[in-house]
């Protein structure tokens, strides 16, 4: 069976991402945020047996540097987040693939025993979820395109887990660990490690 995992990315550029975590930390240290992300969700996805596709919103994919530097990307199509992701899933479906997850890039927490046990949820149900803490969630897999998981939803509200769970009454569905995605300062709070590094990081450039 051949399965995808699709990666929705922003392009990093200062001042157009993570406005939320911006407006505690400034956007240079949100970028470098930004930019972490990005280094260790490619590191994960490195050790993947999988096929991976990234799915890209914003300027040149070439702005990624080292980070997605061996996969194939294609830009966002939609307009909205739900269009986005419901014309990536329709692309990989077409492509033969039978197994389809999608993450984003703002799980400090990923890891490649998490995306694999997406995938083995999939032999058993037709649909698993990742949900967050803030009220979304930070990975969907299914075998087959669902329309309705990606219309009628308010994105970034708290309310999208909820509703995405409504639509899927009549399915069978796996869930994972609850994680939490770095968008807000307190977020960053929860993983020590990374604020550590950030301060370091800004500390050094001011000596």
């Amino acid at each position: 069976m051949k399965s995808l995992v699709l990666v929705f990315a922003k392009t990093p550029v200062l001042g157009s991402l993570k406005t939320r975590l911006a407006k505690t930390v400034g956007d240079e240290k949100a970028l470098w945020v930004y930019q972490q992300l990005l280094k260790k969700t490619s590191t994960v996805l490195e050790c993947l047996t999988h096929d991976v596709l990234i799915f890209f919103d914003g300027e040149a994919p070439n702005l990624f540097g080292s980070s997605f530097m061996r996969y194939p990307k294609i830009q966002q199509q939609g307009k909205d987040l739900g269009a986005r992701m419901e014309h990536a899933f329709a692309w990989g479906f077409a492509k033969g693939y039978t197994k389809i997850v999608i993450i984003g890039t703002d799980l400090w927490e990923l890891n490649a025993q998490l995306l694999d046990q997406a995938f083995e949820s999939l032999d058993s149900f037709e649909v698993v979820l990742g949900p967050a803490q803030d009220g979304g969630y930070y990975l969907l897999g299914c075998k087959t395109l669902l329309p309705s998981l990606f219309k009628q939803k308010k994105w970034g509200a708290a309310t999208v887990f909820r509703d995405t769970i409504n639509d899927l009454k009549d399915y069978s569905v796996a869930f994972l660990e609850e994680k939490n995605d770095i968008d807000h300062y307190s977020d960053l709070l929860q993983f020590p490690e990374l604020l550590n590094l950030m301060n370091q990081h800004f500390n050094e450039r001011k000596d």
